[in-house]
């Protein structure tokens, strides 16, 4: 375990450092250029039937912003990458059409809480300290 999170963290230093303040390089690319679906949610894979839209969608714009789909509603925000290597998530506003359950609300405080992330080029990992909150594939 000592050694999943050594690479971990390893690999989130590389992430955020290829990014830097300028948001440039092959990490930050990545992250804009891909339009990423969600497959887990807080440790469980994410449950189709918990969203009326199919599975949340995230698109991270090159200009910080980030947009998509929470299963029901659209969604927007911003989002900050710092030299410490978190992600910041904020200024969330979605539309308020009827969703039943929690799915779209829990994605959302789940994106709101992420204080970290992991890209690569099939895999987008957003953290919560040291905790997986979100993963996302690239959406097909």
């Amino acid at each position: 375990m000592k050694r999943i999170l050594t690479l971990g963290a390893i690999g989130l230093i590389a992430f955020f450092e290829s990014c830097g303040t300028a948001k440039s390089g092959p990490a930050i690319d990545i992250l804009t250029d891909t339009n990423w679906q969600l497959t887990t949610i807080n440790g469980k894979a994410a449950d189709s039937t918990n969203y009326n839209s199919g599975f949340p969608v995230a698109t991270f714009s090159t200009d910080n912003k980030i947009m998509g789909n929470g299963g029901c509603n659209r969604y927007s925000g911003s989002y900050n990458i710092n030299d410490e290597g978190g992600i910041n998530i904020s200024q969330m506003a979605s539309t308020k059409m009827f969703c039943p359950g929690n799915g779209e609300s829990d994605y959302l405080k789940a994106l709101e809480s992420a204080d970290g992330a992991s890209v690569e080029k099939d895999k987008l990992v957003l953290l919560k300290g040291i905790e997986e909150v979100l993963v996302f594939k690239p959406k097909k």
